[in-house]
């Protein structure tokens, strides 16, 4: 019945915007009363809560082969950025979110992240462990890396930038040249 009522509200979202009357159109679509949707999905906030985790469910399926080919943390890194970018980009109620209602979907990647960074780090810190070499894990923290990881994506999916993101190549390069810029020598060092 959950999963009913979440595919109505998703094809609602998209039709008809964050905005609308959710309750009434979700149970329209459903063929369910209004009461029912509240009883199994709760209100719009709640609605909102399921379909992010039900997408993220959704998510960790398809990048799980693809985390799943890599042994070295820099490409695993990248090609998860990359590859969770363009999941994002394809997404069409995300999409929808960001475009017109920006002020109920921006939150989950910001104030009200903190839920999907521990859900991400759930899914990401073995495969990331698994791509840290022993000496690695001894100064790298893969919690840290997923979430770093999920801001990043966060970031690249919510706001307009130099890199172009829907450029897969482009934003490859950006994300693979980012361990290069975060480890500049300081001035200091250069200087001896």
């Amino acid at each position: 019945m959950r999963e009913r009522i979440l595919d109505a509200a998703e094809y609602c979202l998209v039709e008809s915007g964050y905005n609308s009357r959710l309750h009434a159109v979700i149970a329209e679509r459903a063929g369910l009363s209004r009461p029912t949707v509240y009883k199994y999905v709760g209100d719009q906030s709640a609605i909102f809560e399921a379909l992010f985790q039900r997408e993220i469910s959704r998510f960790f399926a398809v990048l799980d082969p693809v985390l799943r080919g890599h042994d070295q943390l820099q490409a695993g890194f990248v090609d998860c950025v990359v590859f969770a970018v363009g999941y994002a980009r394809r997404h069409a109620l995300l999409q929808k979110g960001l475009r017109d209602d920006p002020a109920v979907v921006v939150p989950w990647f910001t104030v009200r992240a903190k839920p999907f960074i521990e859900v991400g780090a759930e899914f990401l810190v073995p495969h990331f462990e698994r791509m840290l070499t022993p000496e690695q894990l001894a100064s790298v923290s893969p919690r840290v890396v997923s979430e770093w990881a999920f801001r990043l994506i966060a970031s690249l999916i919510t706001t307009e930038g130099d890199v172009d993101t829907a450029d897969e190549e482009a934003l490859r390069q950006f994300v693979g040249g980012l361990p290069a810029v975060m480890f500049v020598p300081s001035a200091d060092a250069r200087v001896g």
